[in-house]
């Protein structure tokens, strides 16, 4: 195993680590922040499949998959949004954004904070299972792409970019039904 595939497995380890803690947890939901950690994601993504020199050897049975791959990817994510738990902001929470954001004077205060809960985390992880999938999917037809660890980081990217989007879209009325 090369040390750049070996980088590779660890980044990604380390995001899947990372966001199925973040699905079963509180968090101050900042409109500002949300997309952060998605657009760095894709990002990083991108960086790997270029730097390791693997876009050059994408054919249009790569493409599509990779395609294919991100609308399951954003669809999974659409309805993790969906299902994923809303309320307003707690002590707790406001004391959690505050001290993550004590050097960023201001920021705007979030109203709610969110957590996907089992059911989200279970969609979660049947989107890793549907990676997977794909992986051995396109291995089989002999594309290249499956073996891009930036593709990970890409699917994980539409999924949390969705599911961010409607959060937003979910929070005023969840917001307005629970203060009513």
């Amino acid at each position: 195993m090369v040390p750049q595939n070996l980088v590779s497995i660890v980044l990604v380890l380390a995001a899947l680590v990372w966001l199925s803690i973040r699905q079963t947890t509180w968090s101050p939901v900042s409109p500002d922040r949300l997309f952060r950690g998605p657009v760095i994601l894709g990002i990083v993504g991108a960086v790997m499949i270029v730097s390791n020199g693997q876009a050059a050897s994408f054919d249009a049975t790569d493409i599509a998959l990779l395609v294919l791959e991100l609308v399951v990817g954003a669809a999974v994510g659409a309805v993790i949004g969906l299902v994923a738990h809303l309320r307003p902001l707690s002590e707790e929470g406001r004391r959690t954004w505050e001290a993550r954001n004590a050097r960023r004077p201001g920021a705007a205060e979030p109203r709610f904070e969110a957590r996907n809960g089992w059911l989200g985390l279970t969609l979660w992880l049947a989107l890793i299972a549907a990676r997977i999938a794909f992986t051995v999917w396109e291995s089989s037809t002999g594309g290249h792409l499956a073996q891009a660890g930036g593709v990970i980081l890409l699917l994980l990217a539409a999924n949390r970019v969705v599911r961010s989007a409607v959060i937003l879209w979910r929070a005023p009325r969840v917001l307005t039904a629970t203060r009513a």
